[in-house]
């Protein structure tokens, strides 16, 4: 199971096809799995993983939380670099110190972790104004609306949507980005998931070592 979002997890044509899912389909074939892959929203994701009813999520962050009822994969399927969004036309500034932006406007998905930096002040209240979504889309339609100040997002799924929503001039990146984090495939512990994970592992390696796992990135990221 996996979130919807373009360009690593999206339906073209009626059936799931994106960066993560060609990823995903390819690694379970070189171990001898087929898999049937789901697309719903990522709270939606981890609550069917967390109960059973799913075997696996992908890609998801290692989280002390999140460690206590999934098993993860150890070769990460993407790193995610996570950066802050801002309007077009916003003053906001950003030179990596988190606390400046904290009177900011922010949008978030729900359930979505951004990595323990941002999750830490969301947390902990120090962001007073938070919006929750949905989808990345509502994140740009916000953003473009002017609704929200600031959206941390992986830029490669934000940049996608504000493309379709032909909303690339009414949104910039601030720069540096937050971090670049690790993320992977992970499996609920209900059941003892040992062997694949580790056929999964070595299978993934293997499309590192001969450049297929670049070739799918290379393939969505023109």
């Amino acid at each position: 199971m996996a979130a919807d979002s373009r360009p690593t997890a999206y339906i073209e044509n009626g059936k799931p096809t994106g960066i993560l899912v060609d990823v995903v389909t390819e690694a379970f074939r070189r171990s001898g799995h087929s898999v049937k892959i789901q697309l719903m929203p990522w709270a939606r994701c981890l609550a069917e993983v967390r109960g059973g009813k799913v075997d696996g999520i992908f890609s998801v962050f290692r989280l002390p939380e999140r460690e206590a009822f999934l098993a993860y994969t150890n070769v990460p399927v993407i790193t995610q670099v996570e950066v802050f969004f801002a309007h077009a036309d916003s003053n906001i500034r950003f030179d990596g110190n988190l606390a400046t932006l904290a009177n900011a406007k922010i949008g978030v998905i729900l359930g979505t972790s951004y990595g323990p930096e941002i999750d830490s002040l969301l947390k902990n209240g120090v962001w007073r104004q938070v919006t929750d979504t949905n989808s990345v889309e509502s994140l740009v339609a916000m953003l473009s609306a002017k609704r929200i100040e600031l959206a941390p997002s992986y830029r490669y799924v934000f940049l996608d949507a504000a493309k379709r929503a032909s909303a690339m001039d009414k949104i910039k990146e601030l720069m540096p980005p937050v971090q670049s984090i690790p993320s992977y495939l992970a499996f609920h512990k209900k059941r003892d998931y040992t062997q694949t994970i580790a056929e999964f592992d070595k299978a993934l390696g293997s499309m590192k070592a001969d450049k297929s796992f670049d070739a799918i990135y290379s393939k969505y990221l023109h």
